[in-house]
């Protein structure tokens, strides 16, 4: 490649560095001049492609993390509704389980007062006294928002 003068003038306290590096070297202060003005072209090269390429960069940044959060978003969604439906399941039975209870209970409750009304009056009054709380039972459960028969 063909050298070109380049006819500058310049700080005097940089014209004394290049030639003591120069000395120190052992190389041409042209040659240190020419590494000095790559290195600093190159460096001011760099921070105009840096400048240019940030936003770009930024972007691609933001999308990523964007990207990322939806997911996580999305992850711990299915894991709370896969929790809440194991959640609304253990209810369930144990409400279930509950309402069995219940009703066996009150079963044993109904078989035991209608034992203890045959031996206290009559099996027929204790039969009519069963077809009325039955009757009555059956009416409170069609309407519930009134007060129970008497």
């Amino acid at each position: 490649m063909q050298k070109k003068q380049i006819g500058l003038r310049i700080e005097g306290h940089l014209k004394d560095g290049l030639d003591d590096q120069a000395r120190r070297s052992g190389k041409p202060a042209t040659s240190i001049l020419e590494d000095y003005i790559a290195q600093g072209l190159a460096r001011d090269s760099g921070v105009l492609v840096e400048q240019n390429s940030l936003p770009a960069v930024r972007e691609a940044v933001r999308e990523a993390v964007r990207e990322e959060v939806g997911k996580q978003i999305q992850e711990l969604y299915q894991q709370l509704s896969a929790d809440l439906q194991k959640s609304a399941k253990r209810s369930d039975d144990r409400l279930t389980a509950l309402i069995v209870r219940a009703a066996r209970t009150s079963n044993i409750a109904q078989r035991m007062l209608y034992a203890f009304m045959t031996k206290l009056v009559t099996p027929a009054y204790a039969e009519n006294a069963y077809q009325d709380a039955e009757k009555k039972a059956g009416q409170d459960l069609a309407r519930p928002d009134t007060r129970p028969s008497s």
